[in-house]
């Protein structure tokens, strides 16, 4: 049920960042998506192995999001500058 609910919530977000023109918007979609498929791997596959798997993944979403955050912050500030 989670997986189906999760899986939805990725195509969902996908679409959006394909169709969406705003970078930002864009940024964070991609973001969810880093998530969702790490939450999904970790549901799908029942193994030990599987378990490391969607922690790096994970971690790795993790740091991509702080660089999208940072990379937000950035464009916030040259929009000031202008």
């Amino acid at each position: 049920m989670y997986v189906e609910i999760i899986g939805v919530i990725v195509i969902f977000v996908a679409l959006r960042a394909l169709i969406t023109r705003n970078k930002a918007e864009r940024l964070l979609y991609l973001n969810v998506i880093g998530f969702g498929v790490s939450a999904i791997i970790a549901l799908v596959i029942n193994t030990p192995f599987a378990l490391v798997v969607a922690a790096a993944f994970f971690i790795c979403s993790t740091i991509s999001a702080n660089a999208i955050a940072y990379t937000l912050d950035r464009l916030d500030d040259e929009i000031l500058l202008e």
